[in-house]
């Protein structure tokens, strides 16, 4: 089987499509963060929910649209997504949506291939808003604080990809579809059939920047978010 995996597409369509349209897959994994930053958020879940992914986990982004409450994200875009959440995702997503929102859970595992698999958006110690730019065994706790173990562990937001093994657990993070932040702008996705490869591709982030600029009407937020866009980079 051929798994793909996606995190952190922030409303970015266009970078969704392409993978969908350029990538070979039995399966999809999602980790969260459809919304905010992007322009099409409510197309964006749309697409997912017609994917019916095998696995998603809630993104501190979804749930705060979910919830009403702060995304609790980086200090450099948090005007940003407050902007978006505010003028962009919460105008196009439906209460059903939100609802549909509310039913994501926290984290999943599950077991494959005779071994166990951790799925979380953040880290397993704090799954919504815990940032893991490499593996940190201190995260490797659950809510009460009780040793996690699994053999393999999945984990977004950060927005860099990552890959390695560590304290015999491997560990993956397929960066971003719709908000790289590693340098690269193009996308960013992973793939999964019994080994793990990180993959970029190319996609019309003009077009993206189009969207934005209809729907941005301040000038410097605009400008930001097309930054990051263009140059894969806060």
């Amino acid at each position: 089987m051929r798994i793909l995996i996606l995190s952190d597409i922030h409303g970015n369509l266009d970078a969704l499509k392409t993978i969908l349209d350029s990538e070979r897959y039995d399966a999809v994994w999602f980790l969260g963060d459809l919304t905010d930053y992007g322009p099409e958020p409510h197309m964006v879940l749309d697409t997912l929910r017609d994917l019916r992914p095998e696995v998603w986990v809630m993104g501190n982004h979804d749930y705060a649209n979910a919830h009403g409450v702060d995304c609790g994200c980086g200090e450099k875009t948090h005007d940003l997504s407050v902007y978006t959440r505010e003028n962009i995702t919460q105008k196009l997503l439906t209460k059903e949506d939100l609802e549909f929102l509310k039913s994501i859970p926290l984290y999943r595992e599950i077991r494959m291939d005779a071994r166990d698999f951790y799925f979380v958006h953040g880290c397993p110690a704090d799954p919504l808003y815990g940032y893991m730019f490499d593996f940190m065994p201190e995260c490797m706790r659950n809510e009460i604080g009780g040793m996690i173990h699994t053999d393999i562990l999945l984990f977004g937001h950060t927005h860099f990809p990552v890959r390695g093994i560590k304290e015999n657990v491997e560990y993956f993070n397929p960066g971003s579809v719709g908000q790289p932040r590693d340098g690269d702008p193009r996308a960013s996705y992973g793939i999964y059939d019994g080994e793990f490869h990180l993959r970029r591709i190319k996609y019309p982030v003009d077009r993206v920047v189009r969207k934005l600029e209809n729907l941005v009407e301040r000038r410097d937020y605009l400008e930001r978010l097309k930054s990051i866009l263009l140059k894969g980079k806060v």
